[in-house]
């Protein structure tokens, strides 16, 4: 029997897609409009993997080399064939409002007294004969629990409180954050402590590539940090490629593009000057190229991504150099200058939510302001529709900044986040944006330009 005849017996699966960005109401919409039986609908059949929903690009996407694999994180051998030896999850705390805050002293009071009710619980449990059910136990009024945190509980994990477990974080992009690193209030940490090992009281310096991870269902994104990132960055499940690796003591530092990458990509150009930095930075560029993320659209949300050896290898690698610098040192970038309009004096700085002014639909379907409310002292005005270009997720740089620089106050627990205590500066959230809006608009110059080089060999 067929395939043709085993699918008339069991049934057939046809699929239409319509664009990515509808709403429930267009999609609503177009149903009550259109005879289905006229739809060009296309029969879908499951590839080996038994996916059903097959893009064109699979087998295509699948011949470029792999950034990473589970395969290689495995291996002993470093001739793995992939670019990245090892990679790892963004930093899953699964109790963001206790163990992140921008100012340091109030997140060395709140660990403190969460390390106290959890080591609290740990003791009160050893004590019970017999052992109750964990979840009728626990306090949820002081503690939120997950079902790791759970577990440590259960084996009599005690926590302790180090002034050397605060970390600089990578929380959103353009936004830094402290975080306290540790492995039992934290649910999942990885590999991201051995990336940036404490060594003579300085954090030891390394670069990662942070990118959408599988089943993302945001925009595909990427961003490099030098910090520790956090699991949902800008994009869902983010996984983080770094140039460095360490062992546990922070010692024996090694380069984690591996070897092979670096033979394939000399052979591959015939030039044997080019480098792992060189290899890095154009991965950087090319996973931001504009017709790459289109023609791999369907498969960047199965898979990790996979790097095609596009013709003209250096102007990858400058432009994703520039690209890096310009995301890695936003807060020294240059500012771009909008219009102060003071309605107050003397002016305050301060942020408890701006508001976007004068909100509307772009042509290319996302949200765009002319200016933005710090406070009832300092409206910014003149921000360019064109710095709303550059996205991360499905939000614009400057939306992340808007979004993450306001006062937040967690339902559950109460606890406040202040943004205004990440900086002595007190201009530092109005020159931040500015900085941003710098950034956004020569990363969207940039990627005019790259998207005129192409990714592929022209076919012969």
């Amino acid at each position: 029997m067929d395939m043709d005849d085993r699918e008339d017996r069991q049934g057939r699966l046809y699929y239409f897609r319509v664009p990515d960005n509808w709403t429930k109401e267009e999609k609503l919409d177009f149903l009550s409009e259109n005879d289905l039986k006229t739809v060009e609908w296309r029969r879908l059949r499951p590839n080996r993997k038994h996916t059903w929903l097959v893009s064109e690009t699979e087998a295509e996407f699948e011949s470029h080399i792999p950034i990473g694999s589970k395969e290689a994180k495995r291996a002993r051998n470093e001739q793995v064939e992939t670019i990245f030896k090892t990679y790892c999850p963004g930093a899953n705390s699964s109790r963001d409002a206790w163990v992140y805050d921008y100012d340091y002293n109030s997140l060395i009071r709140r660990t403190k007294q969460l390390i106290e009710d959890y080591n609290s619980h740990v003791d009160k449990y050893k004590r019970q004969d017999p052992r109750p059910n964990i979840d009728d136990f626990v306090n949820y009024k002081t503690v939120k629990w997950s079902r790791d945190l759970k577990l440590d509980l259960k084996r009599g994990n005690y926590a302790k409180h180090s002034l050397d477990k605060i970390k600089i974080s990578c929380y959103r992009p353009f936004t830094k954050k402290l975080l306290f690193a540790d492995y039992i209030l934290n649910d999942r940490i990885g590999q991201q402590l051995y990336f940036f090992p404490k060594y003579e009281q300085n954090e030891t310096k390394n670069r990662l590539i942070c990118v959408a991870g599988i089943g993302n269902r945001k925009e595909f994104g990427c961003l490099v940090t030098d910090s520790i990132a956090s699991y949902d960055l800008a994009f869902e499940k983010s996984q983080c490629f770094p140039f460095y690796t360490y062992d546990a003591d922070g010692d024996n530092r090694q380069e984690n593009i591996t070897d092979w990458a670096l033979a394939r990509f000399r052979d591959h150009y015939g030039d044997p000057s080019i480098s792992k930095w060189d290899i890095f930075y154009y991965v950087y560029a090319l996973l931001h190229h504009p017709r790459y993320r289109e023609r791999y659209a369907a498969d960047l949300k199965r898979q990790l991504p996979r790097i095609p050896l596009a013709p003209d290898f250096g102007a990858f690698s400058q432009a994703g150099e520039t690209l890096a610098g310009l995301h890695l040192d936003y807060e020294r970038a240059e500012p771009y200058e909008l219009d102060w309009r003071v309605t107050r004096k003397p002016i305050s700085y301060r942020v408890d939510k701006m508001l976007p002014q004068n909100k509307r639909k772009s042509e290319a379907g996302y949200t765009v302001y002319d200016g933005l409310k710090v406070n009832g002292s300092l409206t910014l005005e003149g921000i360019p529709e064109r710095a709303f270009a550059y996205r991360l997720g499905n939000r614009s740089a400057l939306d992340w900044v808007v979004d993450q620089y306001r006062v937040k106050t967690d339902k559950r627990s109460g606890i406040v986040h202040n943004p205004n205590g990440w900086s002595d500066d007190e201009r530092y959230i109005v020159d931040l944006v500015e900085r941003v809006v710098g950034v956004s608009l020569r990363t969207v110059d940039i990627l005019d330009e790259l998207a005129k080089i192409p990714v592929l060999e022209a076919a012969r």
